[in-house]
This record gives structure tokens, C-alpha cells and sequence, in this order.
């Protein structure tokens, strides 16, 4: 056994010494051999996933499952889809076929409308589009998300392997077959989805198609606008003129009617929210009359003085509120804003009624009819050269009647608005071109631009109305808002509010005006394209580059910005004003700071809107900081004062300075001057400047206390104690402070007088003129009723010598100059 065990242990000994000798050989194959079973094990080990990741990533992909399943059960809305994509087929179809008539004879306006129309209906299509797009991008994440699971090493495993347990591989199996599942649905839902984008998208070529033609068209007809399309008067007609104007008539009726109910449908939503705004704006105008009415004592007075509001309350609501809704809903048809020119014009018929006198309210009624007969054929969708005498006469009635409105502006000159006879000529003026283009067979011209003048006149009266109702709610608030004599609306001057909002409507109005009348003559989407390029086209300057639209945003909103500022400061200026009493409550000259912030702020919102940069800003700057230096250093002076005066706060509005030798009230403190309401009712313009440079006497800087003086002479005869008791006496009045006590000095001895001099202080600078008065008054009667005497300068002539000696006869200046007259008359006989 002992030889045994020495046996192995040689033979160990020399295995070793073996392995020992070949290590430096294969050493290298050994460790090539070693990384690559390294290799391999991590990937086994990356192919086959512990069992607890493995069961992990199983619940995980379940829940995103479900989460999956139920995204596509949400099928996609095509309830609205379906009803809306059959109702466009047929609409684009009967567009289609009547772009592709070759008899039929489509007006320009129609056109338009057709136009207008393929923009609703592209709108429409667009919201359909977008839920398909919506729904198509959630079935491509679906997809992704289903090819990441079945990428996964969980799908990889085979479930027949013995050593997986049998829950896990039957977990395995139900996660395969749910996914299976909702790949099965996925595929499904992207059938559904891919018909209605494929009936979407052709609905979309088709509609690009219908617009390029329209287009075309539209460009033809604009061509051909100017020229002639129907014979002379005289020339026997070579058009079909037996068209029956009653089926044009009520064929457009059909049309007109579907296309507004399908519009208004389409806009449903926002018709229902307008509603609700224009009941909440009746409610608040009536809730005004009620408060008049129950709470004002001369609640009649008031209520005389608005003519429209207090009598038609609901119809004056719709003057105001109905211009306005062309520029709120998107892309209105041209029936739409035909019904709302309708309800204007009657509504605003019914208001002048008792408003003019009977034969201006007949000539009214007779312009209405005509407008109706206008309007009515500007539905009709095809060209009916049947209406052209029908035209001729309307122009010429129309024509008539403006004529007698002139005639009642020029008698009658307080009684319609100056702009009115600007207005009729320019009627007449658009309606005696129609009538040329009607003799020269134009007719397409003379419709449009006799339709165009009719309703420009109608919108331009309505307009106007429009104007007056809403001066009138803003005076009848200023009333309601008139409870106390210390609130600030008491206060307002309304007449003087009155012409600074009226200017601001009245341009609101004329932009109203001017957009009607661009679209009465087919030229509103011509001028609006043709703006649009004009102002962002880009343009150098030496190495700048500028659109003419950043220039009209930048003025624009430093306009608004100083007009804001200057209403700011005159608003602030009237509560100033009101407050004379109480300096400490005024803004004062902190006015200046509100206007220069606002203007401030409204010139980098400009800036920042306008797109131009602060670098060039920085160079005109630069620019003008060399103008300050050369020449504009007073202007600067001036504006640095008024900074400096706003600050400092030495004047406030209300206070009663002089300077320079002028006295009065200031009234305002501008940016570079200031003004001043002198007593005698002038206003003076003082710099900024020379309100720090001169002297500045400021009465009513801290109090509105005045010290009184009064220099009074009594003669040298007079009782010295007895005029010191009177005078004293006369300052026992309530309106003279007892503290500081008023004062009464015997002053000086002067040539003709003795001279007390009485010095007392009243509370209220505003009223010392009054309480000297009152006191100089009392002074003189008591001075009467005592014997005092006031002396007055006297002097004795005494005559030493006369050229001549007088006549005792003579009694008066005259008969002596008569006598020299005739002694002069005898020594030229001698």
C-alpha cells in the first residue's frame, strides 16, 4: 500500500511537470478557447431569461395588451364622417356638372359663392380628415407597439421545453394568442380606416380640381367683366333672353336655401354661443333702462334724450350686434350675409319710423323695395339677360330718390348726419355707370355695380344707426353709473367722452363699410390676396431687408398705444379736476409716467409684433442721438422736464400756479408742455423746461390756504380806534379762519390817507375772490353808515391870468369858444 501511494504521487509530479512544459505553448489557444465559451454562456444566458424577468415581462406586455385592445375597440366616429362625406360627393358632383355645362352661363357672384362653398366644404372634409389622420397615427402605434412584443426573447422560448414549468408555459401560450388577437383586430380596424382615407382623399383631389376650375373661371369671368356680353338697345338680341325668370328664381331659392340651412348647420356651435352673447347684451341694456327708470328722479329727461334705446330695445341690440358677424364666422355664403343685410335694413326701417318726417321716410321705404329686388337677384346662379330692363328702371328710380334726398339734406340741414350727402352722390355715381354699362351691353357690369351701390347705401345707414346706439348705451351706463355725487362717473363729461369714442366707432364703421362694399363688388378675396402679397413681400434697403406688413403692424400699434395713452390721461385729467380739493387723491403729474409706460410698452410690443429687429432700432437710436446733438436739444430739455416734473410732482392738475408773469389752473402735463386754464379762460402752452427754470409759484402746493391782504385809507380826520373796531368787525364772518386770527395795522400815513392794512386767511383758495368781496363790501357800508370818510385824490386850480377878460353873460365853455369864433371871423373881414 506504501509503495502504492508513492507510486501516484510520481505520477502527479510528473503530469505536472508535463503541463507545466506545454502551458507556454497552448496558452494562447486556451484563453481564445476560454472567451469563447464566455461568449457563449452570456448569450445563453441573454436567450433564455430568468424566469422571474420572464414572468415580469408577461404581466407587462399583458396590461400594454389590454391597454391596446381597448384603443381599437374605440372604433373610429364615422357617424358624422358618413353623413357629411355623401352630402359633399353630391354637392361637389352638381358643381362639377355645372362648371362642365357648357350652356349654362354662371355669374361671378355665383362664383364666388361656388367658391366660398368649396371652402366650407374642404373645411369640412378637413375635420374628417384630421379624425382619420388621428385615428390612423394610433393604429401605426399599436402596430410598433405589437411588433416590440413579438420581437421579444419571451416569444423566442420553446413552450415544449421540459424544463420550463407548465403555468409559465401556458402563460407564454395565452400571451401568443392574446397578441394574435388584437394583431387580428389591429389588421381590421386599418381595413376600416384606410376606406374612409381613401374616400377622404379623393374627396380632397376632387375639391382641388373644382377650385382650380372655379378659379379659371373666375379669372375668365373677372376678364370679361369689362366686356360686352349683350347687344345693344337698339340691336336686335342675340342672346337667349326667354329664360323664365320666376324658375331662375325660385331654382336659386332651392339652392340658396340648402346651401344656408347645411352652412348654419356646419356652424351650429358658434350660432348657439352668439345667441347666448347677444341675449346676455339685451339683458344688460334692458337692465340699464330698469335701473333709470326705477332709481333716476328725472329717469324721463334722461330717457328723452336716446332716441333709438329706451323705445326698440331688442331691435337697437340687433343693429349693434349683427354687423359684426360676417367677421366672426369663417367663410359666410353669400345667402347667409344676404339674411343678416335683410334683418338689418328692416330692423333699422322700423326704428327711423317717427324718427324722419313722412316724405323722407316714404323715399326710405321706396329705396328698401329696391334693395330687396337687388338682393334677391344677386341670388340667382345663372346669368338672366331677361333683367335688364328691370334694372334700367331700378337705377333709374334709384337715381330719383337719392336726388330728393339731396334735395332734403340741402333744406333740411340739421336733420341728417353731412356725410349722408357724400354718400348719395356716390350712389349716384355707381348707379349712373351701371346704367352706361347697360347701354353699352355690359351687363354683368351694370348688375354688379348696381347691386354693389344699394347695399353699400343700406349698410351705410345701418352702420350709422349703429354708431348712435352704441353712444347711446355708453351715455345711458354714464347715467346708471351717476349715484353719487362723489363717484367718478358723476363727474364725466359726456359730450366731451362723446367725440373722442364717437371718432373711434365711426372708423370701426368705415372698416365695416369698406369690407361690404369690397365684397358687394367681387373684390374683397382679389384685395385681400393682393394685400397679403403687397405687405409680406420682402424688400431691401442698402443691406436691410423689410416687408411692408412689419412697418403697418409697428405704426399701427404705436397708434393705438398713444391713443390709449391720451384717453388714459384725459379720463385721469376729469377725475383730477374733481378733486381740487383733495391733492393728495389726484394722479396728477403721475399721469405722465401712465402715458409714458403705456407708450413705452406699446412701442416694443411694436417692435417685437413688427419683427424688427432691436439691433436697428438701435441705429435709429443712434441716428436721432446725433439729431439731439446738433439741434433738437430743446425738445429733449422739455421731455427730460416733464419726466423730471412727474417725479418730483411740484404742479398737479387742479393746482393754481404762476409763472413767468401768467397765472392759472393747470389743466394738463404733457410729455413736452403743459397747459395752463388762465383765469380769463385762455389756455397757455408753457415748456416743460421753463416750468424748472422760472419761478414757480405754486398756491395750492401743500393746502388750499390763501392769505388775504387788503390796503384800506381813511382820512386824516377820521376816528383811528373807530375804523380798527369796524374793520376788525367786518372778519367776524364764518368764511375767515379764526386761526391764524385775522389782523387789522394801522399801515402809514400817505399823502391823502391814513392806511390800515387787514390781513386774514380763508380755507379755500378757489373762493377768496368771494370772501374779499364780501368783506371790502361790508367795510364800505359800514364805513357810510359811521361818517367814515375814504378819501380820494383832489386838487385846486387856481387861475392867475386869462388871455381874455370873460363876459358875465357867458355861462358855459361853448358860448366863449363861439365868441372867439366870431371875434376870428371879424379880424379876417379886417
Amino acid at each position: 500500500m506504501k509503495f502504492y501511494s508513492i507510486f501516484i504521487s510520481i505520477f502527479f509530479l510528473i503530469t505536472s511537470a508535463e503541463a507545466t512544459l506545454f502551458d507556454y505553448q497552448g496558452l494562447d489557444t486556451l484563453l481564445k478557447v476560454s472567451e469563447k465559451e464566455s461568449l457563449q454562456q452570456e448569450k445563453n444566458k441573454e436567450e433564455k431569461p430568468s424566469l422571474e424577468g420572464s414572468i415580469r415581462k408577461g404581466q407587462d406586455y399583458t396590461i400594454q395588451l389590454n391597454r391596446m385592445n381597448f384603443i381599437l375597440g374605440k372604433e373610429l366616429d364615422t357617424l358624422e364622417i358618413m353623413e357629411d362625406i355623401p352630402w359633399v360627393e353630391r354637392l361637389t358632383g352638381v358643381v362639377e356638372n355645372r362648371l362642365n355645362d357648357p350652356t349654362s352661363l354662371i355669374s361671378i357672384r355665383y362664383l364666388n359663392e361656388l367658391d366660398n362653398l368649396l371652402r366650407n366644404i374642404r373645411a369640412q372634409v378637413e375635420v374628417a380628415e384630421r379624425k382619420v389622420t388621428a385615428r390612423t397615427e394610433e393604429l401605426v402605434s399599436v402596430r410598433e407597439q405589437i411588433q416590440e412584443i413579438k420581437e421579444d426573447q419571451i416569444f423566442r422560448l420553446d413552450v415544449r421545453d421540459p424544463s420550463i414549468l407548465k403555468e409559465y408555459q401556458t402563460a407564454i401560450v395565452q400571451l401568443r394568442e392574446q397578441t394574435e388577437k388584437t394583431e387580428s383586430l389591429l389588421n381590421e380596424q386599418r381595413v376600416f380606416t384606410a376606406y374612409y382615407q381613401t374616400r377622404i382623399s379623393r374627396m380632397m383631389i376632387k375639391i382641388s380640381e373644382l377650385s382650380e376650375m372655379i378659379d379659371a373661371e373666375k379669372r375668365k369671368a373677372e376678364k370679361a367683366l369689362l366686356s360686352k356680353d349683350m347687344a345693344f338697345p337698339w340691336e336686335k338680341s342675340k342672346t337667349d333672353s326667354s329664360l323664365n325668370l320666376s324658375g331662375v328664381f325660385f331654382e336659386s331659392l332651392k339652392l340658396n336655401e340648402a346651401i344656408l340651412s347645411r352652412y348654419i348647420k356646419n356652424q351650429l356651435g358658434l350660432t348657439i354661443f352668439l345667441s347666448v352673447i347677444f341675449l346676455l347684451f339685451y339683458l344688460w341694456v334692458n337692465n340699464i333702462l330698469k335701473v333709470i327708470k326705477a332709481e333716476k328722479e328725472f329717469s324721463n329727461i334722461i330717457l328723452e334724450r336716446a332716441n333709438y334705446v329706451p323705445k326698440n330695445t331688442f331691435l337697437s341690440v340687433i343693429v349693434v350686434f349683427f354687423p359684426i358677424l360676417p367677421f366672426i364666422f369663417s367663410n359666410p355664403t353669400i345667402s347667409f350675409l344676404t339674411v343678416l343685410n335683410w334683418i338689418i335694413v328692416v330692423t333699422v326701417t322700423v326704428l327711423l319710423y317717427g324718427k324722419f318726417p313722412k316724405s323722407l321716410f316714404r323715399n326710405w321705404l321706396a329705396f328698401v323695395f329696391i334693395f330687396l329686388i337687388y338682393t334677391v337677384s344677386n341670388l340667382y346662379r345663372d346669368i338672366n339677360y331677361s333683367e335688364r330692363w328691370y334694372l334700367f328702371a331700378l337705377s333709374i328710380i334709384g337715381i330719383f330718390l337719392a336726388l330728393r334726398i339731396v334735395k332734403f339734406q340741402r333744406s333740411n340741414p340739421d336733420l341728417l348726419p353731412t356725410f349722408i350727402e357724400v354718400l348719395v352722390k356716390f350712389y349716384i355715381a355707381m348707379q349712373v355707370l351701371s346704367i352706361l354699362a347697360n347701354v353699352f351691353g355690359r351687363f354683368t357690369l351694370s348688375k354688379l355695380l348696381g347691386t354693389a351701390a344699394t347695399m353699400s347705401f343700406a349698410q351705410a345707414v345701418g352702420l350709422y344707426l349703429f354708431v348712435l346706439i352704441i353712444m347711446e348705451v355708453i351715455y345711458l351706463q354714464i347715467e346708471v353709473g351717476r349715484k353719487k355725487e362723489t363717484e367718478f362717473t358723476s363727474f364725466i363729461d359726456f359730450h366731451g367722452i362723446q367725440k373722442r369714442v364717437k371718432k373711434v366707432f365711426y372708423g370701426i364703421a368705415a372698416l365695416i363699410w369698406t369690407y361690404y362694399f369690397l365684397d358687394n363688388i367681387s373684390l374683397l378675396d382679389i384685395f385681400i390676396e393682393k394685400s397679403r402679397v403687397f405687405l409680406s413681400t420682402e424688400r431691401s434697403l442698402i443691406n436691410s431687408t423689410f416687408t411692408f406688413g412689419n412697418i403697418l403692424i409697428f405704426f399701427l400699434l404705436v397708434y393705438v398705444s398713444s391713443v390709449v395713452a391720451n384717453n388714459i390721461a384725459y379720463f385721469a385729467s376729469i377725475k383730477d379736476q374733481q378733486k381740487g380739493e383733495s391733492r393728495d387723491k389726484r394722479l396728477g403729474s403721475s399721469i405722465l409716467l401712465i402715458r409714458l409706460s403705456v407708450l413705452a410698452v406699446g412701442f416694443l410690443l411694436a417692435v417685437g409684433a413688427s419683427g424688427i429687429g432691436f439691433d436697428k432700432i438701435a441705429i435709429v437710436l443712434g441716428a436721432l442721438s446725433l439729431g439731439i446733438g446738433f439741434g433738437l436739444q430743446t425738445i429733449v430739455n422739455n421731455l427730460v422736464s416733464g419726466v423730471i416734473l412727474a417725479f418730483e410732482k411740484p404742479i398737479q392738475i387742479g393746482d393754481a400756479i404762476e409763472v413767468g408773469g401768467r397765472s392759472g389752473t393747470v389743466k394738463e402735463v404733457g410729455i413736452r408742455s403743459s397747459k395752463i386754464l388762465a383765469y380769463d379762460g385762455s389756455e397757455i402752452i408753457i415748456p416743460n423746461g421753463d416750468l424748472l427754470s422760472q419761478h414757480l409759484i405754486n398756491w395750492t402746493l401743500s393746502d388750499q390756504k390763501r392769505r388775504v391782504e387788503l390796503i384800506i385809507g381813511v382820512s386824516y380826520g377820521s376816528d383811528m380806534d373807530l375804523v380798527s373796531e369796524i374793520l376788525t368787525k367786518q372778519l367776524q364772518i364764518d368764511e375767515i379762519m379764526k386761526n391764524p386770527t385775522p389782523k387789522v395795522f394801522l399801515q402809514s400815513f400817505a399823502d391823502s390817507a391814513v392806511e390800515f392794512r387787514v390781513l386774514f386767511w380763508v380755507e379755500n383758495f378757489g373762493l377768496w375772490i368771494d370772501i374779499r368781496n364780501k368783506v371790502m363790501r361790508g367795510i364800505f357800508a359800514s364805513f357810510k353808515e359811521n361818517g367814515v370818510e375814504i378819501p380820494f385824490p383832489q386838487r385846486d386850480l387856481n387861475l392867475k391870468a386869462f388871455p381874455n377878460i370873460l363876459d358875465e353873460k357867458i355861462k358855459s365853455i361853448g358860448e366863449l369858444e363861439e365868441l372867439e369864433k366870431l371875434k376870428r371871423n371879424q379880424d379876417s373881414k379886417d
